[in-house]
């Protein structure tokens, strides 16, 4: 629920939901209680959202959640707008234990009228989010054909002669050197390194496939031939297949490509 978009969903729902419950079941001997309409408590309810959600996430630089985290804000709205409904409609006492249990049941009121809705809003949230990632998943599947492997990377010099061709699925890692590149690639089951006159910029153009993805400025990787991976305080370390003696750094800002690129190594 990290969109404008999806926060406004949320709070025109529940708006219409509770204005909806309110004025059709008048629950909770809503008849009985002081002269407030239902829309005082909508409306009350709204603006408490709204700040919520626009100004205090803002605050606290909460700008992406996760599930759980989705769930423990939607008890801070809760406990919110009873709060101000507490404030706003609620009788003058003079203890504060009786202002403390006019405020639990302000709070049971509003937990029963919005907590479902709430839940069932964040549960489609989820299952949206799960629906679109099947989505990219299949699409990547189909825009990846199983014989991509056998595609050549061809490394070309002067006057476009060819100098070095290899199948992308031999392909282990390329690493920068200047103006060269070394090349690191499966010749049958042995490693082959190979050392070419081109800049790594360049060969990025030439790239086919989704699994070869740039880790870190100097280097090219085959996620399909990463055979560990260690995390770091900021990013990832990689060690590639038949080449244990070497340390392959993602750096923090091609952290999320290679994350990309490992959950579609995961899903094929």
């Amino acid at each position: 629920m990290d969109s404008t978009e999806n926060r406004l969903f949320l709070i025109g729902f529940l708006a219409i939901f509770s204005l909806f419950f309110l004025n059709v079941y008048t629950p909770f001997n809503m008849e009985q209680w002081d002269n407030v309409s239902s829309n005082g408590y909508v409306v009350s309810g709204t603006v408490v959202l709204l700040a919520s959600q626009f100004v205090l996430r803002r605050v606290f630089g909460l700008q992406k959640f996760k599930v759980y985290s989705l769930v423990l804000w939607g008890i801070v709205d809760l406990l919110l707008i009873a709060f101000a409904m507490y404030i706003a409609f609620g009788p003058e006492l003079h203890t504060l234990k009786e202002k403390f249990l006019e405020y639990l049941i302000t709070l049971k009121f509003v937990g029963l009228i919005i907590a479902g809705p709430y839940a069932a809003f964040i549960w489609y949230l989820w299952l949206r989010q799960k629906i679109a990632s099947i989505k990219v998943a299949q699409n990547n599947t189909l825009a990846s054909p199983s014989h991509t492997g056998d595609q050549l990377l061809t490394i070309t010099g002067e006057n476009e002669k060819v100098i070095l061709a290899i199948k992308y699925q031999q392909l282990l890692f390329v690493k920068s050197a200047g103006n060269y590149l070394e090349l690191y690639y499966l010749k049958g089951e042995k490693m082959a390194k190979e050392l070419v006159r081109e800049r790594l910029k360049e060969l990025e153009k030439k790239i086919a496939v989704t699994n070869v993805v740039k880790v870190h400025r100097s280097y090219l990787v085959n996620v399909r031939h990463i055979s560990s991976l260690k995390k770091t305080k900021k990013s990832y370390e990689l060690m590639v297949q038949h080449i244990p003696d070497i340390i392959i750094p993602v750096s923090s800002g091609f952290k999320q490509s290679f994350e990309e690129a490992l959950k579609q190594k995961v899903i094929h």
